[in-house]
C-alpha cells in the first residue's frame, strides 16, 4: 500500500468515527455566593453542540448522562419552584408567550425546605447567548459550578 493511499485512509476514517473523545456521564455541584442553588436545571451544551441537561437537586447536585467530552458551555436556570410564593402566575410575554409546553411536573409543589432555600440567580445564567459560564468536560471528573 502506498504512503498517499494509506494517508487517505486514515483521513476517511477521522472523518467518518470523528476525532472526539466521546461522551460521559456528567455529575456535580451547583453554588450561587457560596450557598448550593436548590431548584432548576443545568444545560452543559458539549462541543458537539447537543445540550443536554440535568435536574438540580436540594443539595444543589446534578447529573446528565451522554455529555460530549471536551470544551462546552454551562448554563444554569432556577425559576421559583412550582407551589412557592414566587412561582405565581405571570402574564407571558416575549419569545415564551406562545409556549405552552411545561415539564410534566411543573406544577407539583416542592417541599418547604427547597421552597424556603430557594433565591432567584441572575438572568444572565440562564441564557445560552448571555452566560460567560464554560467548562472543560473530561470523563470521572466532577463539574462544580461557582456562580457569583
Amino acid at each position: 500500500m502506498t504512503p498517499l493511499l494509506r494517508t487517505a485512509i486514515a483521513i476517511t476514517l477521522l472523518a467518518v468515527v470523528g476525532c472526539g473523545g466521546g461522551t460521559t456521564d456528567v455529575s456535580g455541584k451547583v453554588t450561587y455566593q457560596g450557598k448550593p442553588v436548590v431548584f432548576g436545571t443545568v444545560l452543559v451544551i458539549g462541543a458537539d453542540g447537543i445540550p443536554k441537561s440535568g435536574p438540580i437537586q436540594p443539595d444543589g447536585t446534578f447529573r446528565m448522562s451522554g455529555v460530549r467530552i471536551g470544551p462546552a458551555k454551562v448554563t444554569v436556570s432556577s425559576p421559583p419552584p412550582p407551589g412557592s410564593v414566587a412561582a405565581a402566575p405571570r402574564a407571558k410575554v416575549g419569545r415564551d408567550a406562545d409556549d405552552e409546553r411545561t415539564p410534566a411536573d411543573a406544577n407539583t409543589p416542592v417541599s418547604p425546605e427547597v421552597a424556603k432555600g430557594w433565591f432567584p440567580l441572575p438572568e444572565k445564567y440562564s441564557d445560552p447567548d448571555k452566560t460567560d459560564l464554560t467548562a472543560e468536560i473530561k470523563a470521572g471528573q466532577p463539574l462544580e459550578i461557582e456562580l457569583k
